[in-house]
């Protein structure tokens, strides 16, 4: 072979290598691309919809739902009834524009004609009213006496705030979450009357004081319910991260504030230890260490198997979380399950976890996916436990829902001040949310708490 024959073969192979070459540095480029994309789609993947993340922690408040888009169009459906303002049968005012004369001729017309009516709903001009409380002293003309009349029980000072007024500022404090100053201002705004911030205060410490037996009684209520839900949420006490505490059903809200998250706090709130009902909660390691019945929130695994899904794209991710909310759907629409189909329905969940721990024991470093089917595995029953029992639901919603309203009250106030003022919120909080949960008049019960008749629920009604 000739010197230019070599080197033409040469060129010819280096033509085709720069041509694979070509190929390759192509194919790496687009996943280079594709591998940026999902970085910067995940570069904080974790939030409210994939994770126990709060909402308040959300970027930019913007994140997937795990529901289904439906394919119902926006707004009102076919059928709904609309809504309007009616007209009241008892009007507080009436103003009758009458006319006496004709337009056309000027002569006087008759004092009855037909009437037509249009109303107006508005709110009267607020003002503070001022009571004068007298007493009057009278000697008697017979035997000398002198007899004395009294003040109402509770007037005690010179002049002093009602309870329709505390009532109000109570209300804006712990249900409307107003900081001292801008409840101070609302009310100022409102009625022309400024009403200090330790007043304020002190409408706080009288409502606390007046709801104690009230809260006494609800920790024994709860103590009969079947099912109870607990949860706790991180609150800043002057910097320091301390934790709010929920125990609740459908009827009633018992909120406790404590220094610390675990044993102690549950402990020192007393309820949970005395319980045997079902109690739904987050898998928080401190509720196992009592003998009450257990059952785990499905919402938490959801949320954990989406942030699966979203990272890792495992196919038994997927397939478990449609297996879990396939089940839930028909639960809601009205099937029982039998023993036979509840066993059928252990032994799917079991295989689609059952390839994802199959080493678990066997190696040492474990990533988050063999983790998650671990505690699947080691639970399944508990996260299971709503098809068997149709007391027990699917989530823990319920007390994710009563915690909710905290985070609001961190995001306008930043945190507490001092301990005593989270103790005053978390129990007046309760009983506004046990109010508001029995459809109950919020201001009127405020108000009945500080007359020492606070309103406190049945069980079953």
């Amino acid at each position: 072979m000739t010197d230019k024959e070599i080197i033409s073969n040469l060129l010819e192979e280096f033509r085709v290598f720069k041509k694979e070459t070509n190929k390759i540095i192509l194919s790496l480029r687009e996943e280079v691309k594709i591998i940026r994309e999902k970085l910067s789609k995940y570069e904080n993947p974790k939030n409210s919809k994939n994770s126990s993340v709060s909402p308040s922690q959300d970027p930019n408040r913007q994140t997937k739902s795990l529901r289904k888009k439906s394919d119902k169009k926006v707004g009102a459906q076919k059928g709904h009834k609309g809504s309007k303002l009616l007209k009241s049968g008892h009007p507080d005012k009436i103003i009758l524009h009458d006319i006496t004369e004709c337009e056309c001729c000027n002569s006087q017309l008759p004092k009855e004609g037909e009437i037509k009516s249009r109303q107006i709903f508005d709110i009267p001009k607020i003002k503070i009213e001022v009571t004068e409380h007298q007493i009057i002293s009278k000697v008697c003309v017979n035997c000398g006496k002198k007899n004395k009349s009294n003040f109402p029980e509770g007037l005690v000072q010179q002049a002093q705030y009602g309870n329709n007024i505390k009532a109000f500022s109570v209300y804006l404090q712990n249900y409307h979450m107003l900081p001292f100053k801008r409840c101070s201002e609302l009310i100022e705004d409102l009625t022309g009357h400024k009403i200090s911030q330790g007043s304020l205060a002190n409408f706080q410490i009288k409502s606390y004081s007046n709801l104690e037996d009230y809260e006494s009684s609800v920790k024994k209520i709860l103590l009969q319910s079947s099912v109870l839900h607990a949860d706790e949420t991180g609150i800043r006490l002057n910097g320091k991260l301390h934790w709010m505490h929920v125990l609740s059903n459908d009827v009633l809200s018992y909120f406790g504030y404590h220094q610390k998250r675990g044993k102690q706090a549950i402990n020192d709130f007393n309820i949970i230890p005395l319980y045997k009902g079902n109690l739904v909660h987050d898998r928080f390691a401190s509720y196992f260490s009592y003998e009450c019945q257990h059952s785990l929130c499905n919402a938490h695994i959801l949320r954990e198997l989406q942030y699966l899904w979203e990272t890792k794209e495992l196919k038994w991710v997927r397939n478990l979380s449609n297996l879990l909310v396939g089940i839930h759907h028909q639960i809601k629409q009205g099937k029982t399950y039998s023993t036979k189909e509840y066993e059928r329905t252990v032994t799917k969940f079991e295989k689609l976890i059952a390839p994802t721990i199959q080493n678990y024991d066997k190696v040492y470093t474990k990533i988050k996916e063999e983790k998650l089917a671990f505690a699947l595995e080691k639970h399944k029953h508990l996260f299971l436990k709503f098809i068997k029992e149709k007391e027990v639901p699917f989530d823990n919603n319920q007390a994710e829902r009563d915690l909710r309203m905290i985070k609001v009250k961190l995001k306008i106030s930043g945190c507490f001040r001092e301990p005593n003022y989270a103790d005053y919120f978390a129990r007046i909080r309760g009983y506004i949310t046990t109010l508001k949960k029995n459809k109950q008049d919020v201001l009127l019960n405020i108000q009945k708490s500080f007359d020492g008749k606070p309103f406190l629920p049945v069980l079953g009604e």
